[in-house]
Formats: structure tokens, C-alpha cells, sequence
């Protein structure tokens, strides 16, 4: 179903993986999206969205970030600990929308 109101009604924020290791390296895709309220994309949305993150990881993209044809997606890698990143993305009027990504303790490196 498509929308026929022309209105941004919902911001939806999806990581790839919700686990990453805490080794440094592990890093995973953050998508976001402004969808009308049946869940289509809103292609023409051109908001700029602010990001803030706690906890064990670092953000990799823009900040803030532009959508182009109602989408954009950032990175998160993981710190060298283990606990829980939670990544917040902010649409100046849609609101804020979080995501919580898992670091689990780093396998010990063969040598």
C-alpha cells in the first residue's frame, strides 16, 4: 500500500548485526530510513540526522548525517571491550530512535 498523504511519518533505525566482537575491528552497517506510515520509504525526506553513542564503540560516517532518497547508513565498530553500545539517531522532527549492539569479549588471538 502506498501513502497518499506526502508525509514523513517514521524514522526506522536497523543494524546488520546485533553482536559485535571486542576486538577493535568488528564493525557493523546502521541503516536508517524515513518511511510514510505503511513502512515505504519516503524517497524525497532529505533530513539531516544527529547521532549519539555510548558505551564500548565508535561511530564511522557523518555527523550529522544528510539522507539522499530517504535513506543514509552509518557504521559502528566495536572498542577493545565487551558491554552494550547504543547508537541514538535524532530526525529534527520525527524524533529520536535507538539501537543496542552487543560487544561480546574478544576470541584470544592464535598465533
Amino acid at each position: 500500500m502506498l501513502s497518499g498523504s506526502g508525509k514523513d511519518a517514521d524514522v526506522k533505525i536497523i543494524a546488520d548485526d546485533k553482536e559485535l566482537a571486542g576486538d577493535g575491528r568488528d564493525a557493523t552497517r546502521v541503516v536508517l530510513m524515513v518511511t510514510d506510515e505503511y513502512g515505504n520509504i519516503r524517497p524525497f525526506s532529505t533530513a539531516a540526522i544527529s547521532f549519539s553513542l555510548t558505551g564500548p564503540g565508535e561511530l564511522i560516517g557523518e555527523n550529522p548525517l544528510v539522507l539522499a532518497g530517504g535513506a543514509a547508513a552509518v557504521w559502528v565498530r566495536a572498542k577493545e571491550s565487551p558491554g552494550v553500545v547504543n547508537l541514538t539517531a535524532t530526525h529534527p522532527s520525527l524524533g529520536s530512535r535507538s539501537i543496542a549492539i552487543r560487544v561480546k569479549p574478544a576470541e584470544p588471538e592464535a598465533i
